[in-house]
């Protein structure tokens, strides 16, 4: 076996043959069309042809490389069960019973392979502790993010006012949002208790009792994509906090986790 890769380090390696490749044979593929489409080298038609072809290929990178990633990532990162549910989630392989995995090129040697590693997912993921992390930590609503967004909503009121005055009445509903973010934002901003808590007994949110680490669960840090936009989640038992406008980053957030979930099984 290689040197052991992290799993950031494997989920990176990931984009570049399971993201970034595909896109750039499907972008080559359409843009080549258009450009003869464009020097009237081929009839117009062959745009169509470069949409429907970028897609394929592009797919076809996907099928091809993705086996080769899994027995390369799965054979040389150690919290394999953390690698797998982090590659679903940024779209990188898909559920076991996916309709899309019957879609992958595997040889048969890369089935053998994938077989024998499976004893890995049996195994409980390894975490150590990190004496850089304080014995608790809070967090806190983000005064920069915050007062960004108030001046985002007041530039909304400005330009629902400036639409108003002009008697387009339809695009004057920008001011009602604006006045609602406007209020939200100004709300938190005087807010100054820590909205979660986390130490090596558990975690707490706001208003509510520690759940001690014994009695939690799935707890995780993702990202939900919704469109163009996406938002990032702390989850636990039943509970999904928005993270976006806390004092804690995604990486930073997962690392605690990790830490103290650590620190209550020593201490117990």
């Amino acid at each position: 076996m290689e040197r052991e890769v992290t799993v950031n380090e494997a989920l990176a390696k990931g984009k570049g043959q399971l993201v970034y490749l595909p896109m750039f044979v499907t972008f080559t593929f359409i843009v080549a069309s258009i450009v003869l489409s464009v020097y009237e080298i081929v009839s117009t038609w062959i745009i169509l042809i470069g949409f429907f072809s970028g897609f394929l290929f592009g797919w076809l990178t996907w099928s091809y490389f993705v086996n080769r990633w899994k027995v390369w990532a799965f054979e040389n990162v150690r919290n394999v069960r953390e690698l797998k549910r982090k590659a679903i989630e940024q779209k990188l392989i898909w559920n076991s019973d996916s309709w899309f995995e019957k879609t992958e090129f595997k040889s048969l040697e890369q089935k053998t392979k994938l077989k024998s590693l499976e004893k890995k997912f049996l195994e409980k993921d390894v975490y150590e502790d990190d004496i850089n992390i304080p014995k608790e930590t809070l967090i806190y609503y983000s005064k920069t993010t915050l007062v960004f967004l108030l001046i985002i909503s007041v530039g909304m009121i400005s330009l629902g006012i400036y639409f108003l005055l002009d008697n387009d009445y339809f695009m004057s509903i920008l001011v009602v949002v604006g006045l609602y973010l406007g209020y939200d934002q100004t709300k938190k901003l005087r807010d100054s208790d820590p909205q979660i808590t986390i130490n090596a007994k558990g975690i707490k949110l706001k208003n509510k009792k520690m759940v001690s680490w014994d009695k939690i669960y799935d707890d995780r840090v993702f990202t939900q994509n919704s469109g163009k936009s996406s938002t990032n989640y702390l989850a636990f038992n039943n509970e999904m906090i928005n993270i976006g406008e806390l004092t804690v980053k995604f990486e930073e957030l997962e690392k605690l986790l990790q830490v103290y979930r650590v620190r209550f099984e020593n201490n117990n």
